[in-house]
């Protein structure tokens, strides 16, 4: 199964092929209609659009499908537990190595793929680059719209690249089928390729070539906001510590300017709580105005691949899903913060199985002993991730009575300590909702309901981005100013209100990076923020809510509550930072040096 939807298939009447950089690059493939040299693609009008079709067709379209089929790249976080064995198993037993890349597909070649996709994607670009302008069948305004998102596509893809792999050289060019000159790639410092990066994309910015919002009927396509928000992604992992490690200043406020220029777009604004859903799910064409940039390939596969097994719904017969896939770890949960704005525990154990409850949550309600509810009076977007136990799902499609989750031991969704091929029951006794919907299921068949979108970029991100870097810089006023437009969307008190808030650094700090976290789980985010801030160390083990009942019932007087430690991560050390290069690359491309922790 290939990882990335090939979008756009009307217009691609040309296919290009490229050996990763490995030097077995075909100049032109066949085409049903015979072989075509590119003077004759040049000669079409829908061939070189084509052009773009291609550069556009190896970005991920589904949140599912990065690790391995089906394992979101959250389950490699703190934030979810993948319920099953297959790659992200392995990954927690530490199994990642120079010949073993773990996120890989073992029956492709090569079995490892976001190397050779991240790749692909920036060489389909240039070749766009270089030969939309020798066409004279658009017109100049559509060669030049067309080169401008065939840049930007370029720095996407970079983006992704230096995520997973580090700082990469900046290629601007398609390499010719005898180029041999592979050592002579020297990998740059982080900077000077997000350097080149924020150029590029200003560049295209300034040339006020792209609008900064695309109309309903071509969201598909990169328009000036993506290519802010490609800048300021890049430009925070620049300033992050991962990447500066002297914490230069300047590269904070690269940072937070970057971050600014996508909050002064006018055409964007932050959703309601009310409508906090519809940033998920809907109609691909529906205007939701804080997203910026989204998959246009429905993700509602992702119901019966990450989600919550309806099949015991006792009103109708309701089929069974393939898996429960990734499932909310203890520790996100406890991220959600009381209504109060106090956080419910600290931990007092390494594996978090051992907690004191916080005086100012116990005062909003907070409490584990027995009979108690610790699933109320949360921060509103728990009851948007998050299903738990007593848990009101709603009725699945042509049904009127509500799933309710029963995750204690021996409910209808019972806690599982036992992780097989496909796992239907959650072993941390919590299941993904943010980015599900129950009518996707309904009597005798599923694939109803809304359809679902992974978001590319969102404006809370840059108000969270730029609280950060603000942080960073000192501006504490700044930063928690940012900080509560997200907070107060949330229906969250300002920070300044929180009890024990300490107007400090390091306190304000941690309160953005907990923010970041509840804001984006299971979004996929997680997993470069722990990298990017190197805090790797702290993710040694995770841990679920095991609930027993004295009456085998779900009331609530019966519950007693146990924290558990699921097992023990080995994927913490810093050779899980960066990802190392495909060994038989690396042996072509002895410039292109290894990590340090690979070397």
């Amino acid at each position: 199964m290939k990882t990335t939807s090939k979008l756009y298939g009307s217009c691609l009447a040309l296919f290009l092929a490229i050996g990763v950089l490995s030097g077995c690059t075909k100049a032109l493939d066949k085409t049903p209609d015979g072989t075509l040299t590119l003077d004759k693609v040049l000669a079409d009008y829908n061939r070189t659009k084509g052009l773009l079709s291609v550069a556009y067709g190896k970005i991920y379209q589904n949140r599912d499908q990065i690790v391995f089929v089906m394992q979101p790249v959250e389950a490699l976080t703190d934030n979810a537990f993948w319920a099953a064995t297959y790659n992200s198993y392995d990954w927690y037993n530490g199994q990642l190595s120079l010949s073993n890349p773990v996120i890989n597909w073992p029956w492709e070649s090569p079995s490892e793929q976001l190397w050779p996709d991240f790749w692909q994607g920036i060489r389909y670009a240039n070749i766009a680059i270089e030969n939309i302008p020798k066409s004279t069948k658009p017109t100049e305004q559509e060669r030049q719209r067309w080169v401008a998102e065939a840049r930007v596509l370029r720095c996407w893809y970079y983006m992704n690249l230096l995520e997973f792999y580090g700082p990469m050289p900046w290629i601007d060019y398609a390499f010719a089928a005898d180029f041999s000159d592979w050592n002579g790639l020297a990998r740059p410092s982080y900077d000077e390729i997000a350097t080149i990066i924020d150029n590029e994309l200003m560049d295209v910015i300034n040339s006020g070539i792209l609008p900064n919002k695309r109309p309903l009927d071509e969201a598909e396509f990169v328009s000036n906001a993506v290519a802010y928000a490609i800048r300021a992604r890049v430009l925070l992992n620049n300033a992050s510590p991962l990447n500066n490690s002297n914490n230069d200043r300047d590269k904070w406020q690269r940072a937070a300017d970057a971050a600014q220029d996508v909050l002064d777009l006018s055409e964007f604004s932050l959703v309601s709580m009310n409508d906090y859903k519809r940033l998920f799910i809907g109609s691909f064409r529906s205007d939701v105005s804080e997203i910026i940039w989204r998959s246009p390939a429905s993700n509602k596969h992702i119901n019966n691949t990450n989600g919550l097994n309806i099949s015991p719904y006792p009103y109708a017969s309701i089929p069974s899903l393939w898996n429960c896939g990734e499932s909310p770890t203890q520790e996100l949960v406890d991220c959600f913060e009381m209504k109060n704005g106090a956080l419910p525990v600290t931990y007092t154990n390494n594996d978090h199985t051992q907690v004191s409850v916080n005086p100012d949550a116990a005062a909003a309600g907070y409490s584990e002993a027995k009979g108690a509810d610790p699933y109320k009076n949360r921060d509103a977007r728990f009851y948007v991730d998050v299903l738990y136990n007593g848990a009101n799902y709603g009725a699945p499609t042509n049904c009127t009575q509500p799933v309710i989750v029963e995750s204690y031991v021996g409910g209808a969704h019972g806690f599982n300590p036992v992780i097989s091929q496909e796992t239907k029951t959650s072993c941390t006794g919590y299941y993904s909702r943010k980015d599900k919907d129950v009518k996707f299921w309904g009597p005798n068949s599923s694939g109803g309901g809304e359809d679902i979108h992974w978001v590319y970029f969102r404006l809370a991100e840059f108000y969270l981005n730029k609280a950060e870097a603000l942080c960073e810089l000192d501006d504490l006023a700044g930063a928690a100013q940012a900080l509560n437009m997200i907070r107060l969307r949330a229906q969250q008190p300002a920070i300044e209100s929180v009890p024990g808030f300490v107007s400090s650094k390091e306190y304000l700090r941690e309160r953005i990076r907990n923010e970041r976290r509840v804001e984006f789980c299971l979004e996929g985010w997680r997993f470069h923020d722990q990298r990017r801030w190197k805090i790797l160390n702290n993710y040694k083990s995770v841990s679920g809510m095991k609930i027993t009942s004295s009456d085998g019932s779900g009331d609530p007087a019966t519950l007693s509550y146990e924290r558990v430690k699921l097992r023990d991560m080995q994927c913490y050390t810093d050779k899980y930072l960066v990802m190392p290069i495909p060994i038989d690359d690396a042996k072509k491309m002895t410039g292109l040096t290894q990590p340090a922790a690979w070397q």
